[in-house]
């Protein structure tokens, strides 16, 4: 993932912007908006002297800063819904989390999973744990509380191979194991989100970095209330995905509290809450696009591992697709609302912001250009 993060910075940065500038000088794009997604009415001439923050949207006609209590209101039933249903359901914790053994059994045919209950009951290892997998259903999986010992998995693998003639794969794991990857696992999360903060209030400021954290905190929330419904296994695949979902979800709230940062360097002073709103409102209009393009486009690379995937990642998929859902959610409703709500008590407070000032004091520790 790395590799591919770092692969991806340049192509997106150097080789797409050399491949586009190639097209756009060669003359052959020229008075052809539709290829860039653009209507003949929307093209300024270059004499009308407007920016690119000057340009309307689409997007317009909503008024998103106005509505924030509803979506506040909107995530918070959502949240308290998904605490009922975790009190109510729990967490379906796999064994690399609640410790215990797990029997992967394969045959040449497919397997029901009374076939297999029926098998490991007459083995001597009843359980009502079976899942049944694979492509042609031919896999039954097996789960028990107690952590086998050596001499039970042997004999298990013996009965197994007369059985169905194959080995099955027994994997055990112990308490002690167990309490420690789910430690680690708090801990990586709890890593990432200070790293994020530290960040965020480096290259912007606190207020945001806050906002960032709880919009995150948000995301991998229902993640984990959509898994305890589901009655999904929660595994080490499982905090991948929540972490891959952190990566994406900043990601989209970091580009649209830069676009805020550019609007509000464009206002000067800001001295009441509507020019705050209006900060908040034209930053998201401008940004919208771009994270609904973007969020389409991963989701139906997650919808093809769901058809076309193994098994084996099925889960991890499904987190994917709930975290992509719920991350552009919170970048657009949760963040940038959080953080007018905390700038609105700083106006409150302070009086008048006066961005000139705050950049003159701040421009050392920017990533803007100084010459």
């Amino acid at each position: 993932m790395i590799i591919s993060i770092l692969v991806s910075f340049l192509t997106a940065v150097w080789g797409s912007r050399l491949l586009l500038g190639l097209w756009v000088h060669s003359g052959v794009l020229d008075g052809k908006y539709g290829l860039f997604g653009l209507r003949k009415s929307l093209v300024h001439k270059p004499e009308e002297n407007l920016e690119i923050l000057d340009l309307s949207t689409r997007f317009d006609r909503f008024d998103f800063a106005r509505n924030r209590n509803k979506f506040f209101i909107a995530s918070i039933a959502l949240i308290v819904a998904g605490m009922v249903v975790l009190g109510v359901f729990r967490l379906n914790l796999g064994i690399d989390f609640s410790s215990g053994t797990r029997v992967e059994i394969t045959a040449d045919s497919a397997l029901t999973k009374e076939q297999v209950e029926s098998f490991l009951d007459e083995a001597g290892y009843e359980t009502e744990g079976v899942v049944i997998s694979g492509d042609d259903n031919n896999i039954g999986v097996a789960r028990y509380t107690d952590d086998f010992s050596q001499e039970q998995i042997n004999d298990l693998k013996a009965v197994a191979m007369e059985e169905y003639g194959d080995d099955p794969n027994v994997s055990t794991v112990s308490p002690t194991v167990g309490i420690e990857l789910a430690k680690n696992a708090i801990q990586a999360l709890a890593y990432a989100a200070i790293g994020i903060i530290i960040y965020v209030a480096f290259r912007f400021e606190w207020r945001m970095g806050v906002a960032s954290i709880v919009a995150l905190l948000h995301d991998a929330f229902f993640i984990i209330a959509v898994f305890s419904l589901l009655r999904l296994e929660v595994d080490i695949t499982f905090i991948a995905a929540v972490l891959t979902i952190v990566g994406y979800s900043i990601n989209d709230t970091i580009v649209t509290f830069d676009r805020i940062r550019e609007n509000m360097k464009r206002m000067k002073k800001i001295e009441s809450l509507h020019a705050l709103e209006e900060v908040v409102n034209k930053s998201l209009r401008q940004t919208l696009g771009r994270s609904v393009n973007t969020v389409l486009t991963v989701v139906l690379v997650v919808i093809a591992l769901l058809i076309f995937g193994a098994p084996s990642i099925t889960n991890f998929s499904i987190a994917l697709l709930i975290g992509l859902i719920a991350g552009t959610y919170s970048s657009i409703f949760i963040a940038a609302q959080l953080w007018l709500v905390l700038k609105k008590r700083e106006l409150n407070k302070k009086g008048p912001i006066d961005i000139e000032k705050l950049e003159e004091k701040s421009k050392w520790g920017s990533d803007e250009p100084v010459v």
